[in-house]
């Protein structure tokens, strides 16, 4: 059995006689369903291959602790300076080009909402990302921070977190961080390597990145979404500046805004890693 399922074969299964994935509830954490492998207790490990817009930073996302100043292009109406929920590392793809993403999105949502026992109060679905309304960019973000319900002590923090993202699990009960950031990684010479030792050392625009996630789906006090938990990202091929030139436009209608509604983990993303994704990045 592969280890990843291409996030395109997996959805599609789902109208299929032989599905790969069955949306389940989750054995950690309450109001919480996610898609494991059929007939396993396994969360299904999709991948999918898409053109990298724009990043948080990659350590500490949009938490900035205490007076530190917000790293740069970091803007100040998406810094939180708190463990909550609007702490997140946030990744785009570009999908002004290729609508995949949004498309497997839509027939996952679609699907959900049968599934017995989810969303039982008819919750509404978050507008957030709902596919209402196409965008260039697809996001997605992974929560760096989880509600911790225990009675007892926190889980230590993993000694791989910034300090930033330690400190700020140090001071509440409330939640606890993540211990799983992505990790950000590219091909060179056939090897897969932290980004930090690649050429050049960071994602750029145009980037052709594989992604490897679980899809979750999780219910707020009035919403329900889908999580997309990235484990890793990785470039795979560097840009074509032909088709994603450096000064890449920046519609205003695609501005990332949080309303405060966010669930758990907030938002979604994913696409297939395939040799037919690859048709889009050559226009």
């Amino acid at each position: 059995m592969p280890h990843h399922i291409p996030f395109v074969e997996a959805v599609q299964s789902l109208s299929s006689l032989y599905p790969l994935i069955e949306l389940r509830p989750s054995a950690v954490r309450p109001n919480e369903w996610i898609f494991y492998r059929v007939d396993t207790k396994t969360p299904a490990s999709m991948t999918f291959a898409g053109v990298f817009s724009e990043s948080d930073p990659y350590e500490t996302g949009n938490l900035v602790w205490r007076d530190n100043d917000p790293p740069a292009g970091l803007e100040e109406s998406h810094v939180t300076r708190f463990a909550g929920y609007k702490a997140a590392y946030s990744y785009a793809i570009e999908t002004y080009h290729d609508t995949e993403m949004w498309d497997l999105q839509q027939i996952l949502d679609q699907h959900v909402v049968d599934v017995r026992g989810f969303n039982p109060s008819s919750k509404r679905r978050l507008e957030w990302q709902n596919g209402s309304t196409m965008h260039s960019r697809f996001f997605i973000r992974v929560p760096m921070f989880f509600p911790f319900h225990g009675r007892g002590a926190q889980p230590p923090v993993s000694d791989a977190l910034h300090p930033w993202v330690k400190a700020a699990h140090g001071r509440t009960r409330a939640y606890r961080a993540n211990p799983k950031r992505p990790r950000v990684r590219g091909i060179e010479a056939g090897v897969v390597q932290p980004i930090e030792e690649c050429t050049p050392n960071r994602l750029e625009y145009g980037n052709v990145v594989g992604l490897m996630f679980t899809v979750h789906y999780t219910e707020s006090q009035d919403t329900w979404s889908p999580v997309y938990m990235m484990t890793d990202i990785i470039r795979v091929r560097h840009a074509n500046r032909e088709a994603y030139p450096i000064h890449a436009p920046q519609p205003l209608e695609d501005f990332v805004s949080d309303n405060g509604d966010f669930t758990l983990a907030g938002a979604p993303l994913g696409k297939h890693f395939s040799h037919e994704s690859r048709r889009t990045h050559h226009h």
